[in-house]
Formats: C-alpha cells, structure tokens, sequence
C-alpha cells in the first residue's frame, strides 16, 4: 500500500504567480486599513468643532479622548492579535471593523468627555485587533518572493485613511456638523465589513496548520494547482518552522526568535513614542515657531504626506534591503531632528525639509515595522507576534504625548524639544542593527532568524 501523499501548502503558494482573486483580495485589506487609518485620526480633526459644541478647549478633550483610544489600541492588538491565531484571521478583522464602526457611530450619543472616552476606548480595541490580522492575512496570500512587497503595499491603506478625514471634514462639517464627519466613519467600516465576510478568504496557512475546513482546503489547493491528485488520504502540512506552534505566547520565544522579539519590541516602543511625540506636539511646536500661516499649514501637512511616500518606498525596497532599509528610515529620522533641532529655525525651507524628512524617517518606518512584524513570525503565532509587537509599542505611544508636555513645561526652549526623540530613534537604531546582524530576514519566513 503506497505512503499517504504530503502536499505542503506554503510551498504551494511560493509557487504561484498573484492572480485577479489575490488582488481582490489584497484590495478588500487594503480598504479595511484606510477605514482603520480614518477612525484613527478622526476625533483630532473633529475636536475644534467638537470642543466648541461642548464649550471645552480641545485640549480639554483630545488628551484623555485619545490616551482612551490609544489604550484600546494597546489591548486590542495584544488580545484580538492572539486571537487570529486562534480563531482565525478572517473572524477578527470582520469583528473589529464592526466594532470601530459601531462605537464610532455610538460617540454621537456621548454628551461629555468620559461617555466619549469610554466609546473610543471600545473603538482602539476594534483599530488595534484589525492591523496585526491583516498584516498577517496579506502576508499569508502572497508568494515569498513577493511577500514583503504585498503586505507594505496594503499597510499604505493606513497612511491614505489618516489623512482622509482633514478632506471628508472640510467637505461635510460646514454644511453637516461634526456629526457627519462620524457618520461615515462609522457607516464604512460596518460597509466594509460587510464585504470582508462575502468576499474575503481566511488564510489558507492558517486553516492548513490549525487543520481546520478540509473541504475549502482541497477546494483551494485544487485551485492552486489543478493538476495534485489528492483524495481522502492526502495530507495537508506546512514545511519548516511554519507548522510549529499554536499562537500562544511562548511561542514567541521559541528558539530563533528569543532575542529577536524583544529587540522588535524595542524597534516598535521607540519609533511609537517618537512618532506620536511628533504626531500630538509637532502642530503646537510649530505655531510657537512663528511661521506664517502658509508656511504652518504646507510645513504641517508635509511631515503627513511624507509617511505616505516613505511607505510607496518601502513597497519596492523592503523585499529588497529587509531590515536595513528600517536602518535608512531611522537614520533619516534621526538627522532630519538633530538638523531641526540645531538649526531648521533659522530658514523657512531647512525647517520644511527637514520636517518633511523627519515624517519620511518616522512615520515610514512604522509602516516598515508592521510590514517585517507579519513577515518574522511564522504562520502559527504570526498574529500573536505581530500584536505584541504593536501592543507593547503602545505603550511607547502613549508616553509620547505625555513626554512632550513635561518638556515643554520644563521650559526647554521650542526648537530644542525635536532632540527629545532622537533618543529613543537611537534605541530602535541599536535593536535593528541587532536584527540585522544576526541577519534575521524579513523577505521570508522566521526560520531565517537565529
């Protein structure tokens, strides 16, 4: 009697070309970022008109407002980021989607600070729990050789929703109210979920090693490849360290991966405080540099756009350079603060450089980071590492904002507080050389890490 047949089916994938269904795909994650991205940044432009409704300073409300939204972030990503390991990562970008949409719809019932903290608590659980799972889903439907590639490009998805609601605000709020600008951040991702549960297939790597759905399995790996011969004996399997482990924490720390998770964590803490430090003060730091309102606006808007670019970069060079183009990023960063810091005052068009590459290094280097996340951890604890590594950089996040107020009433004159990240860029700098040594690859599987 002849052995039963093994079909692996990562190895599978490696060998397929993207096809019009992987592109629908990648797409349906791509727009269930930009929704994640929009519900993100939308309480910061709607807090002008929100704060005069409620006869507040906007102070009043985006500091405990956001810290709420940022710690459900933090849980989220820790808790429903394990859970796609678990339950799959199909179940929980459809559940956060329709939990950001609901509370999102739910903040127009609030009629004080902490009703609204407590909803955007609800909706950072849903925003943290979606990105690790798509990060992990979008790694999982591409072939190594484009894996890097395909996941950079649907984390792009989070810069183009950030910077969504400054547009949707300024078209709707006039003639709507701040209402509306919640309505369609609510109706979308409740939308788009919607389309995710018809549209949207679980990994197959997923159900493959949690040997889950047989059926679909052969139904796809038959789609994959029409010419296997498989029956009832056909065993599905995953080769390498893939199939190891079920998603729990421990697995983070098998062999390969002991050091490489905390150095990732501290990748992650020190680019997430820098960038939400430069994110929450950099609007403040340069009003009380005097520029003109042109100049605030454009030299503001520049420090946004250019993650966005940074991220189209890392699209083509991650699968290219892997960790060493986050080497470039952080180094970017760190020049364009020190140059601000020193002397980006003094000239108009130094300051805007420097600020636009200062978003270049920053803010595109957390889009690099989550891309090399998804791609480090293997399949079986990909979301579970992917919302750690978010999870535990939030809390980096959440001292950013709190960092740049101590300073900035510490008396540290104005142009000398873009120093105040430099040091922790430093630390993420020093843990990715770590990695880079020890030449973990993000353009294949963990099983490059030693």
């Amino acid at each position: 009697m002849s052995a039963a047949q093994t079909v692996y089916v990562d190895d599978l994938i490696d060998r397929q070309q993207l096809t019009g269904r992987t592109y629908l795909q990648l797409g349906l994650l791509l727009v269930a970022l930009l929704c994640d991205g929009f519900d993100l940044q939308l309480v910061g432009v709607a807090a002008p008109w929100l704060a005069d409704a409620w006869n507040l300073k906007p102070s009043q409300l985006v500091g405990p407002v956001q810290s709420a939204n940022l710690f459900g972030m933090m849980l989220g990503a820790i808790f429903l980021g394990g859970l796609g390991d678990r339950l799959g990562r199909k179940r929980i970008i459809v559940a956060g989607a329709m939990l950001f949409g609901l509370s999102t719809l739910a903040c127009l019932l609030t009629s004080n600070v902490t009703e609204l903290s407590a909803v955007r608590f609800l909706t950072g659980v849903g925003l943290g729990g979606v990105l690790p799972n798509v990060i992990a889903l979008a790694a999982e439907s591409a072939p190594r050789a484009k894996r890097a590639m395909v996941t950079s490009i649907v984390i792009i998805g989070m810069s183009l929703g950030s910077g969504m609601p400054g547009v949707v605000a300024a078209k709707l709020i006039p003639a709507y109210g701040w209402e509306s600008l919640f309505i369609v951040g609510g109706v979308l991702p409740l939308v788009i979920a919607l389309l995710l549960a018809l549209l949207l297939p679980e990994s197959l790597l997923f159900l493959t090693n949690r040997a889950k759905d047989r059926a679909q399995i052969e139904r796809r790996v038959r789609a994959l490849d029409p010419q296997l011969a498989i029956d009832g004996a056909t065993r599905f399997a995953l080769q390498g360290s893939g199939s190891m482990g079920k998603g729990n924490f421990a697995d983070l720390f098998a062999p390969g991966l002991r050091l490489t998770t905390p150095m990732l964590w501290l990748m992650f803490a020190g680019v997430l405080l820098s960038m939400h430090f430069l994110n929450s003060w950099i609007s403040t730091l340069l009003k009380l540099a005097h520029l003109s309102p042109e100049q605030f606006s454009l030299t503001n808007s520049v420090f946004h756009w250019s993650g966005t670019i940074a991220a189209i970069f890392t699209a083509l060079l991650l699968g290219r350079l892997g960790l060493r183009w986050v080497l470039v990023l952080l180094s970017i960063g760190v020049a364009s603060l020190v140059t601000i810091a020193s002397f980006g005052f003094s000239s108009t068009l130094v300051l805007t450089l420097a600020v636009c590459f200062a978003g270049f290094g920053t803010i595109g280097c957390q889009g690099a980071l989550n891309a090399s996340a998804g791609l480090i951890y293997p399949p079986s604890c990909r979301t579970t590492g992917v919302g750690a590594a978010l999870g535990l950089g939030r809390i980096g996040s959440l001292a950013g904002p709190l960092v740049g107020g101590m300073v900035l009433d510490s008396g540290v004159p104005v142009q000398q507080m873009f120093y105040v990240p430099v040091l922790p860029l430093g630390v993420a700098m020093i843990a990715t050389l770590v990695l880079v040594l020890r030449k973990v690859d993000v353009r294949g599987e963990a099983g490059a890490a030693h």
